[in-house]
């Protein structure tokens, strides 16, 4: 019996041609990260850049000099440092800087007085500004401290209602309460010599440059 023969197919070929290749665009990334989530971009700059200073009165003050004193101190300090700043120009010399600690409770000399500033200003320019004034004043704390204590003391006894200013009701009351008689239109000039913004009160601000200025304290 003839055996058949095994018919072996052959494989056709495609006879479609092969698109060609493109050849990789040198300016495409390799890798496209997937966009950060939401608030990840504003934790990752806080992360990055840690925020070392914070606008206190319209001034940006260091956080080791907010970690010491409180914005309002800072404020006083600055009504003070302007009182002394005789030309407005922000900065005080070895003179108004030996004024100004006086004023403050510290004794220094003209010579010391010097040697702070040539110290303390950081471009050698013969005065400090504002922030160098108040790292002299943390470096001599301990009196100054004192003294805005006893400012703020003396305010809260005239301040009744906490509002955070003295009215001249609140004078005819300390002066009854302490048996001194003035007249109510000595009281209102008493008011209007400290009033510096008009406003018919004195506030924080205005009682310690009166203050400071008369050397009561």
């Amino acid at each position: 019996m003839p055996t058949k023969k095994k018919v072996t197919k052959k494989s056709k070929k495609s006879t479609k041609a092969q698109a060609p290749v493109a050849p990789p665009d040198p300016l495409k990334p390799e890798y496209i990260p997937p966009p950060p989530k939401p608030g990840e971009q504003l934790i990752k700059l806080l992360t990055s850049q840690p925020v070392d200073e914070r606008e206190v009165y319209g001034l940006k003050v260091p956080s080791r000099i907010l970690a010491q004193l409180t914005p309002t101190e800072i404020r006083d300090l600055r009504s003070v440092f302007e009182l002394f700043d005789s030309d407005s120009d922000g900065f005080v010399n070895p003179p108004e800087l030996r004024r100004t600690l006086r004023v403050l409770g510290f004794k220094i000399s003209r010579e010391e007085a010097r040697k702070t500033i040539s110290v303390s200003a950081v471009k050698q320019r013969g005065c400090v500004d504002f922030l160098e004034f108040l790292d002299i004043i943390l470096d001599k704390q301990g009196d100054s401290r004192d003294t805005y204590n006893e400012i703020k003391q003396g305010f809260q006894l005239f301040d009744y209602e906490n509002r955070g200013k003295i009215s001249v009701e609140n004078l005819k009351q300390a002066c009854h309460e302490a048996g001194i008689k003035f007249t109510s239109d000595e009281l209102a000039e008493m008011i209007e010599e400290a009033d510096l913004n008009g406003d018919g009160e004195i506030d924080r601000q205005e009682f310690t440059r009166i203050m400071l200025q008369t050397n009561l304290f």
